[in-house]
């Protein structure tokens, strides 16, 4: 019973950080704000806020597990995969941001929500590794859900050439960022699976929140004092213009926070297929509140579209579920 409590409590806090989190997200990338007259599409300002609260955040769950691996420790040992993991993990999210001048949000959602493609093709290319005939068959069956979510589109059905090209652009973006996080997921794994065959301290949530956000904060520094110092210039002077920005900010990078923890502790506590069921769900209510909140405007073909999608991540899961199941019965 206590652990049915906890898993509710678990899966309530991940709904309800996430959720927030991408309401505060859309008008705080996607609205053009009324002083400024421009959209806040700063990718680093953003992935810079939200780690540094991440990061702090992770320390102080750490810290409260107890855990005998300091801080110190875990950077020394495994500062190389850290810093390679956080190097795709910020090159990812900007992409991902920029695409929004192209795509409208809910093509923006979508996309993101189709990790297994990504994953299949770093899989295949990089690792040979073998890859189940089901999963490609759903690869493919989600892969067709988000061309007909475009096609069902009205602007791409009116709309002439020039925004045909931004499409593809955007759709160029959304790919190279998804292709990093296939990356970003493959080398995690690596990373966990390496730890714990060498007999290492293990590397637990809390140390991969902490180790993770700090490396991202420590690019994005970098890449604002190095290659794009205007970006931090011209948020600046938006915030000023606009100081309701920070709120928007803040929200977000507190919801993220809290967000991750609830993953990761829902990651140690109840494993992976439970919390692919969760994300599963909850990123089909993000866009489903997106599109009532916001007024999003959805043709019937793309519903059509949306279901195919879901439906197929959905099933991805249950075959992943089933097959965890087989080995415990044998």
């Amino acid at each position: 019973m206590g652990s049915t409590v906890v898993l509710i409590f678990s899966v309530l806090g991940i709904y309800a950080a996430f959720l927030t989190w991408s309401l505060v997200y859309e008008p705080l990338t996607t609205r053009e704000w009324p002083n400024s007259q421009n959209r806040f599409q700063k990718p680093c300002i953003v992935a810079l806020v939200q780690a540094v609260v991440a990061a702090i955040t992770g320390l102080i769950y750490m810290r409260c597990k107890c855990t005998k691996y300091n801080a110190k420790k875990l950077l020394r040992d495994n500062y190389r995969q850290l810093f390679l993991i956080s190097l795709m993990q910020s090159t990812s999210a900007p992409l991902a941001t920029y695409a929004l001048q192209y795509v409208d949000f809910l093509t923006y959602m979508l996309a993101k929500s189709c990790k297994l493609i990504p994953i299949l093709v770093v899989s295949l290319l990089v690792y040979r590794t073998q890859v189940p005939l089901d999963k490609r068959v759903v690869a493919v069956v989600v892969t067709l859900g988000v061309l007909i979510f475009n096609l069902g589109s009205r602007k791409s059905r009116t709309q002439g050439t020039d925004i045909h090209i931004g499409y593809l652009k955007g759709f160029s973006m959304l790919t190279l960022s998804l292709l990093l996080d296939g990356f970003t997921n493959a080398t995690q794994d690596n990373l966990l699976k390496r730890n714990r065959s060498e007999g290492r301290h293990i590397i637990t949530g809390a140390h991969l929140m902490f180790g993770l956000n700090l490396c991202i904060v420590i690019w994005n520094i970098l890449f604002l004092i190095f290659i794009d110092p205007d970006q931090g210039r011209s948020a600046r002077s938006m915030i000023a213009m606009d100081p309701e920005i920070m709120l928007y900010l803040f929200t977000y990078a507190i919801c993220g926070a809290l967000g991750q923890i609830f993953i990761f502790f829902t990651l140690e506590q109840y494993g992976s297929l439970v919390l692919v069921m969760v994300t599963v769900t909850r990123k089909m209510f993000s866009m489903i509140l997106s599109i009532v909140v916001y007024g999003h405007h959805v043709t019937v073909m793309q519903w059509i579209g949306i279901m195919i999608v879901f439906g197929g991540i959905s099933t991805e899961a249950m075959l992943k579920r089933r097959s965890s199941i087989k080995p415990k019965a044998e």
